[in-house]
């Protein structure tokens, strides 16, 4: 094996960890994020971005399979959650999550983006330029392992018809959820800042005037943002996990009854002493980051969200533009530092 190809990996839990091989005659250094539909529902990213594996993983006992298509299977952590690694059945390759590598990161010199046309909206995309894909046949799961074209999969494209109602779900439809517009009970929690908002290492993150700051344009929208956070990369299996900030109060299971926590094929991953994450069982979407400090005030993954006007879900969500949270913490630097600038180019055009 060619030793700058070989790196350990981990998710949060630890339960994965293991060494692989990245695949030799590829060149990694050109980073693939595919927004395609069901790239987004499985794992509640706004994207996916995996690299292509030399050969099978050593050990995949203790993740669970999820058969996204009867080519795709995607393996996951049953502890915590993370996604690994993705199984094409036609061709026998397999490609593992790039939030997960431990070791030296392939350098990240340039983007490519496939499916970006399926987000309505760009997703991603207006935050971190690169090169489109487009019009790309399949998922890039798909296009790389095969030439069999792929169509959004039938009811991963379902929205609310209630204009005051956001939908949220999952691949596998294990989890879905509904999201409410602002109201008074949406001022109710309390908060210190979050550090999209106010970095940790420059001051303090107590909120003594109480500042709703999750609350966005006049009290219609909420805060929404990105995170590279270890704790995060590792839960996700993937580099930025984008998260909206939604009060409790605001946010219903599908028979119309409040959230509750373990609804549906939701599970509970302790990350730390007080802290919280949900996934979905089935197919491993992310879902939920909670803790005991602000229990009314809840992280909703975004990549669930079937905003009629696209992934991003602009008529709900404000996007914080000033920072990635945790970029100082960040695994792949470059790809980060690229982001935060699209950011900031983003909140300027604004």
């Amino acid at each position: 094996m060619q030793e700058d190809k070989v790196t350990p990996i981990s998710c949060l839990c630890g339960g994965v960890a293991q060494e692989i091989e990245l695949k030799q005659s590829t060149d990694h250094s050109a980073l693939n994020f595919c927004h395609c539909t069901a790239c987004r529902t499985v794992t509640g990213m706004l994207c996916s971005t995996y690299y292509l594996l030399q050969a099978k993983p050593e050990s995949l006992d203790s993740l669970q399979e999820y058969q996204e298509a009867d080519c795709i299977s995607r393996y996951f952590c049953k502890t915590c959650g993370a996604h690994v690694f993705a199984h094409s059945k036609h061709t026998g390759q397999y490609f593992v999550a790039a939030g997960l590598l431990a070791g030296r990161l392939p350098p990240t010199k340039s983007i490519r983006h496939w499916r970006a046309a399926e987000t309505r909206d760009g997703g991603l995309t207006p935050f971190l330029s690169g090169q489109p894909e487009e019009p790309a046949p399949a998922c890039w799961l798909r296009t790389v392992s095969s030439d069999q074209p792929s169509q959004p999969e039938a009811g991963l494209e379902l929205s609310s018809r209630n204009p005051d109602e956001l939908l949220a779900r999952c691949h596998c439809g294990g989890v879905e959820f509904h999201i409410t517009r602002p109201d008074s009970s949406s001022t109710k929690p309390t908060s210190p800042w979050s550090d999209v908002l106010a970095p940790y290492h420059s001051q303090s993150s107590s909120n003594p005037q109480d500042v709703k700051w999750w609350l966005q344009d006049e009290n219609t929208k909420y805060l929404a943002g990105t995170c590279a956070c270890p704790s995060c990369r590792l839960a996700s299996g993937f580099p930025i996990q984008p998260w909206a900030f939604i009060p409790l109060s605001n946010i219903y299971n599908k028979d119309k009854v409040p959230l509750a926590f373990g609804a549906g094929t939701m599970r509970q991953y302790k990350s730390s002493p007080g802290v919280y994450r949900e996934f979905c069982s089935r197919c491993g979407a992310s879902l939920f980051w909670h803790d005991d400090e602000r229990p009314l005030l809840i992280d909703v993954s975004v990549g669930l969200l079937r905003a009629e006007e696209g992934a991003r879900a602009s008529g709900w969500l404000k996007w914080a533009t000033h920072r990635v949270s945790f970029a100082e913490m960040a695994a792949d630097k470059a790809l980060i530092k690229h982001l935060q600038d699209g950011l900031k180019e983003f909140g300027d055009r604004a």
